[in-house]
């Protein structure tokens, strides 16, 4: 489709609104409608719209290229009302569309028609699916904020966070080291990071900062006190990684279970081909079903494990650190119980006053000698001083851990002195980060943001 005159009649009109509810691919709010003549007749977005692959994106490269798009496209809002009226009036007139009340709201709706499709108009449709004509108008009326993500490299450089940079002025670092924080957010009105220690040292006298916004759900690197005393917003994501931590905790429990590491060695050295046996069983492992599955901490993650623990037919019983989650769906029980009683003990709970160092030396040698244990949690619910010792005393069939003390591991940690590293398996705090999940926390900043611009609240964790 091209327009190289510019030439705007009911026809044409029609023939755009027709196919945008087609890409649209369901009732259309009947006052999205408006915008949609003054996108395509923009000569920018209607050469350009293929090539994108959501609108934020679309809105922020246009106005890379066109410093005033954003006042243009919202004076021509205005002016191509009455167009699109009469382009609207022409669809029902002609039986190309067809208006229905949905959920209280005039939409329009596409009937089958010979007009050829136009892809320009199909695409942004599309693009529309998921864009409220409130969240697109605060796009275009957003000016001068200045947000700065010290940490994108901490949700990975394959995901898409071009959409940030439709909500203001974006200043982008890959990583921030502590001493270089206040440096970088002097005069930010809205700061992004993950794991940088956000404390009175950094933030005091920063008169523009009104909002934090982390990629995680842990906020125990952020001073919520002195925010709230200081009117400085702290949001963070929720629920973004639950399946994929859950995942990721049977991965390690299996990895271990199954002895995979000694059977791939005896398969991959050729000793199997050297054995009389078609099967070869030294290495001893179990069925989860007949193990008891105990777990630390049953918020969202926790539950999901539950879940997988259940189907795979073992005994699931759990111990709350906050003594607020009870249910009857699975046995609680107190924690020095779940040591005693768990041939599996998966933790899941934050890091706090309540869970530092909650699996001290005393506990660990609580636990069966022959359980497994696995913490995708926080670093600090372990000892790791204290693990460390008991697995190198024979304690513990396994461990898994996700999580650490320090992130990353110093050079002379002391996980590096465990003796028989055959009954451990580490990982570099991945147990969140599917591509999947990395992209849905990007756009959860995304809508906390959005929600801040227009006077709401959405995942604020320092109100009191």
């Amino acid at each position: 489709m091209k327009l190289v005159d510019r030439m705007k009649d009911e026809e044409l009109g029609t023939a755009l609104l027709y196919n945008f509810t087609k890409g649209y691919g369901k009732p259309v709010p009947l006052e999205l409608y408006d915008v949609v003549l003054p996108l395509l007749y923009h000569d920018l977005v209607r050469d350009q719209i293929l090539s994108y692959t959501s609108l934020q994106e679309c809105i922020y490269q246009c106005e890379q290229q066109e410093k005033h798009f954003k006042q243009h496209i919202l004076e021509t809002i205005d002016d191509d009302k009455t167009m699109t009226s009469k382009a609207l009036g022409v669809a029902m007139i002609q039986h190309i569309l067809k208006f229905e009340i949905v959920d209280n709201a005039m939409c329009g709706v596409a009937l089958s028609t010979d007009i050829l499709d136009l892809n320009e108009a199909i695409h942004l449709g599309k693009l529309f699916q998921d864009v409220s004509l409130e969240d697109f108008m605060t796009l275009l009326r957003q000016e001068d904020v200045h947000i700065v993500v010290l940490q994108s490299a901490s949700v990975g450089k394959d995901v898409d966070l071009s959409k940030l940079c439709s909500l203001g002025q974006v200043t982008m670092y890959e990583d921030t080291k502590q001493s270089e924080i206040r440096g970088r957010i002097l005069g930010a009105d809205i700061v992004i990071t993950n794991k940088n220690v956000m404390n009175q040292d950094v933030l005091e006298g920063l008169k523009h900062l009104k909002l934090i916004c982390l990629f995680a759900t842990g906020t125990n690197n952020v001073d919520l006190k002195y925010c709230h005393d200081h009117g400085i917003k702290v949001a963070n994501v929720k629920d973004y990684s639950t399946t994929t931590v859950a995942q990721h905790t049977l991965a390690l429990l299996m990895h271990l279970i199954e002895k995979n590491v000694a059977y791939d060695h005896f398969v991959k050295s050729k000793a199997y081909c050297h054995s009389e046996r078609f099967s070869y069983f030294d290495d001893v492992f179990h069925d989860v079903s007949s193990m008891t599955w105990g777990i630390v901490g049953l918020g969202h993650i926790g539950r999901a494990v539950a879940g997988i623990a259940k189907a795979m037919g073992a005994k699931v019983q759990y111990y709350s650190t906050s003594g607020k989650n009870a249910t009857s769906d699975y046995q609680q029980v107190d924690f020095e119980t779940l040591l005693k009683t768990s041939d599996i003990i998966t933790i899941h709970a934050p890091l706090n006053e309540q869970t530092h160092y909650l699996f001290d030396e005393e506990a660990l040698r609580k636990m069966k000698k022959t359980a497994y244990l696995i913490n995708v949690g926080r670093g600090g619910i372990i000892e790791e001083k204290a693990l460390v010792k008991v697995l190198n005393e024979g304690h513990l069939a396994g461990v898994g851990l996700d999580v650490f003390e320090h992130e990353p591991l110093l050079e002379d940690d002391v996980i590096y002195s465990i003796q028989d590293m055959d009954k451990v398996i580490l990982t570099p705090h991945i147990a969140w980060g599917s591509i999947e999940a990395r992209q849905r926390c990007v756009n959860e900043v995304y809508e906390n943001i959005l929600s801040f611009l227009k006077g709401e609240e959405r995942n604020i964790v320092n109100n009191e």
